[in-house]
């Protein structure tokens, strides 16, 4: 059983199988590059660390923002422009559509009409090799109040021309989109940034429903301020109301349902859920995040804690605690460590199998309902 353990290990870690594994290779590949150097491992920055530094650093003459998170890369950038100055005039280019001709042209150039001009470079990572060379050799001519901020999709190697010069005389920074189980308190943070406060439900059943695109999700809280103003209190029922393409009501009824293993009832709501089979793999995540609050509610109350410490360490109350609370009665540890390996399973066969999802979510919903023979 224990060797076992790894099939849902994802699940309860609170990301997926791709995420899963992009940690463990990225862990590998610090390993066998500090054994190959002699180094000692160094954690990668978090990313409000690295948008904090941008604010207080000194101003550099080339700025590389990479990665598969645009909303970092774009709140990075706007760092920079802040640095130049609030006259700055932005001119941005983006590699094939923009021939090089015209970002040299721009490129340290005053502005008749503001105090400063600020080159931006998006796509860099359709730059040919010809085109990074010519980039280093100008970058040698350039003013240094007068930065580039390259920005490039995905992962680029900074071993390479011109990346490797702004490894060396500039700011380099990768964002990488937050793992699942990070995504509510970046829900919490974006929240205070509008002063208003998201509770630690509200937070949970944003990243359910939304994942880990923080574009997304600042546009869900953004909806979510407007739609309780005047107030400034964002509970589960406001994003219940207000969010996600999916139907959240029937969602979180379908989840109830499994969690009460009522099976007719839950095959019944799937077919409202799942009109459209694309939504599958959100329906799953948001299933797992319930049976992962029901599992946590479990632990704390078998560890003899009282009901006001339950609501602090889950943000849960009222009649949404009071559930779980019940529905945790219903399901033995061996139960739900059962239910996650079985939706890790499912995460892997919607990825890589042709079988109809609703029939693979009816399968799930069969298994979760099933009473343990006596």
């Amino acid at each position: 059983m224990q060797g076992r353990s790894l099939d849902y290990a994802p699940l309860l870690l609170g990301c997926n199988w791709r995420e899963f594994f992009s940690c463990l290779h990225a862990i590998r590949a610090l390993y066998e590059c500090a054994m190959a150097e002699k180094k000692p491992l160094t954690a990668i920055p978090r990313p409000e660390d690295v948008l904090a530094q941008l604010e207080k650093a000194p101003l550099a003459p080339l700025y590389l923002f990479h990665g598969e998170e645009p909303y970092l890369i774009e709140q990075a950038v706007a760092r920079v422009r802040r640095r130049v100055g609030k006259e700055t005039a932005v001119r941005t280019f983006s590699i094939g559509e923009d021939s090089l001709d015209r970002v040299l042209d721009a490129w340290g150039v005053p502005s008749l009409f503001a105090a400063a001009t600020l080159v931006v470079l998006k796509r860099a990572d359709r730059l040919k090799a010809g085109d990074r060379e010519r980039l280093a050799r100008e970058a040698e001519l350039r003013d240094v109040t007068q930065p580039l901020v390259v920005c490039a999709q995905g992962r680029v190697d900074v071993t390479q021309k011109f990346f490797d010069r702004c490894a060396k005389e500039g700011f380099v920074a990768e964002f990488r989109p937050p793992f699942a189980n990070q995504v509510p308190a970046w829900a919490q943070r974006f929240a205070r940034e509008r002063k208003v406060t998201l509770t630690e439900e509200a937070a949970t059943l944003l990243a359910d429903l939304i994942g880990a695109d923080l574009f997304a999700l600042v546009n869900e809280i953004d909806k979510l301020v407007a739609f309780v103003a005047p107030k400034t209190d964002i509970d589960g029922e406001a994003v219940v109301a207000c969010v996600g393409s999916l139907p959240t009501s029937t969602v979180f009824d379908l989840a109830d349902a499994l969690g009460q293993r009522d099976q007719q009832k839950a095959l019944a709501l799937l077919r409202q859920v799942l009109v459209d089979e694309r939504d599958a793999l959100p329906v799953l995540q948001a299933l797992v995040g319930h049976f992962r609050r029901l599992w946590r509610v479990k632990e704390l109350v078998a560890s003899g804690a009282p009901e006001l410490q339950i609501e602090r360490a889950t943000g849960l109350r009222g009649m949404r605690l009071r559930a779980l609370l019940g529905q945790s009665r219903l399901f033995s540890p061996v139960d739900l460590r059962r239910v996650f390996h079985r939706a890790a399973e499912l995460d892997l066969t919607f990825k890589s199998s042709r079988v109809s999802p609703a029939a693979l979510l009816d399968a799930l919903i069969l298994s979760v309902c099933a009473r343990p023979a006596p």
